[in-house]
């Protein structure tokens, strides 16, 4: 996970501040919340307040080497983690967020804008988005002292003015039991002080509901009494300058509760009477239908029989398809069997074709080589048959010219001698 963008100390206006004791599977995605917001205003402050646990100790390793400000204490509470952040902090305005909530992209920018326009105003809260043990929207109601005086309803996920916890002396950590409540009791002193809460009727955050989270114990009856006994001394005065308001809405609240339940006690009455009226009816029907239950289990046992007949009969059927194909598997086998010896036989006459084409080939290789030498011979006694008939025809006619010319001696001594030519 990347730390966000470096800032200068000048450019922090908001210090989140994250209290994290054993809760490193959530703390991943709590700092990814905080970073959704693009605005480079804000530092990031964790507060390991004494965690054991292996894997939140690795998380937390892992993001001291990542430049992430990590603060080491021995487990002191909620509330002095809280403070401990916050006394580092740069920023002049707080987010609370506890390490296994989120908070949305909008919260920061939309905090400063309002804390920044508002000077009498301390605190900045907006509604919340249920995810885990329990899912919905959180609307909280717009800022009422008389109603924050009966019983909290701001969560700590606030953007707060660091000056105000610092008016307010911060968290108190002398609670007791560490059980909690330390924001009621930021809220009741910041009313004391005079601040303002601004609400914004939008979702802003995201709060994980957990069945065993640190809120159930202080719905524990002792634990309850003791945190309350405790939040009204030390508010003694506001409590007192309030206290018909108060007693008027809580004796409200106790007659609106009471009515609540008187209502639904009636309710369950009609509901008991009208379960005994259903149980009446259900007897009647029971008895109206036993005689038809048992026309339908004689009728299905009729069906039964019909359709058991006619399985026996499927049965026989598919007994002799099954002999069919036993059949006509065994011919099947004997089938492939001949297929194969087929394929093998196939083979050596191929094989023996194949050697017969060869022979055939260098066969016709050799014809071809007789036909040239063949075609060559004829060809060399031709020209020798046309040599001889030259020479014949040369010799005939040296012959003829020898033959007139001892010829023409012959009448040439005849004549020389007075012999007739014609003799």
């Amino acid at each position: 996970m990347p730390v966000a963008e470096d800032i200068t100390d000048s450019d922090v206006i908001v210090s989140v501040v994250i209290p994290c004791y054993n809760q490193g599977e959530y703390i991943l995605d709590a700092l990814s919340s905080v970073q959704s917001c693009s605005e480079p205003v804000y530092e990031v402050i964790i507060v390991n307040d004494g965690s054991t646990e292996p894997l939140t100790l690795k998380v937390l390793s892992y993001l001291k080497e990542k430049g992430y400000v990590v603060i080491e204490q021995d487990n002191q509470g909620l509330a002095a983690a809280r403070n401990n952040g916050i006394k580092v902090a740069k920023g002049r305005y707080i987010l609370p967020l506890d390490a296994d909530n989120k908070i949305r992209s909008n919260y920061i920018p939309k905090g400063i804008e309002i804390l920044d326009n508002y000077p009498e105003v301390g605190v900045v809260y907006g509604n919340a988005e249920l995810f885990g043990d329990k899912t919905g929207v959180w609307e909280f109601p717009d800022f009422d002292v008389n109603r924050i005086i009966m019983g909290n309803f701001i969560d700590a996920c606030a953007v707060i003015r660091k000056s105000l916890w610092e008016n307010c002396g911060g968290y108190d950590s002398q609670i007791p039991e560490k059980l909690g409540y330390e924001d009621w009791d930021l809220w009741l002193g910041a009313t004391e002080k005079g601040w303002q809460f601004y609400h914004v009727s939008e979702v802003l955050f995201d709060y994980r509901f957990r069945e065993n989270s640190m809120v159930s114990q202080c719905n524990i009856p002792e634990n309850r009494r003791q945190l309350i006994r405790y939040i009204y001394s030390k508010h003694i005065g506001l409590f007192a300058t309030n206290f018909i308001n108060v007693a008027a809405e809580k004796e409200y609240a106790f007659l609106s509760q009471q009515a609540y339940i008187e209502g639904w006690k009636i309710r369950c009455d009609n509901l008991e009477k009208d379960k005994s009226e259903l149980i009446e009816v259900q007897t009647k029907l029971q008895e109206e239908n036993s005689q038809k239950i048992q026309e339908l289990q004689l009728q299905n046992q009729q069906k039964e029989t019909k359709l058991q007949a006619e399985l026996e009969g499927y049965q026989r059927s598919l007994e002799e398809k099954q002999l069919e194909v036993s059949e006509v598997k065994n011919i099947l086998q004997e089938t492939q069997k001949n297929y194969q010896q087929t394929q093998v036989e196939y083979a050596r006459i191929q094989e023996e074709f194949q050697k017969l084409n060869h022979d055939l080939q260098q066969m016709r290789s050799q014809l071809q080589e007789t036909k040239t030498r063949l075609e060559g011979t004829e060809l060399e006694l031709a020209h020798k048959k046309a040599e001889a008939e030259q020479s014949k025809n040369l010799i005939i006619a040296m012959q003829t010219s020898k033959f007139w010319k001892l010829r023409s001696s012959w009448f040439k001594v005849k004549k020389m001698i007075g012999v007739d030519s014609d003799a």
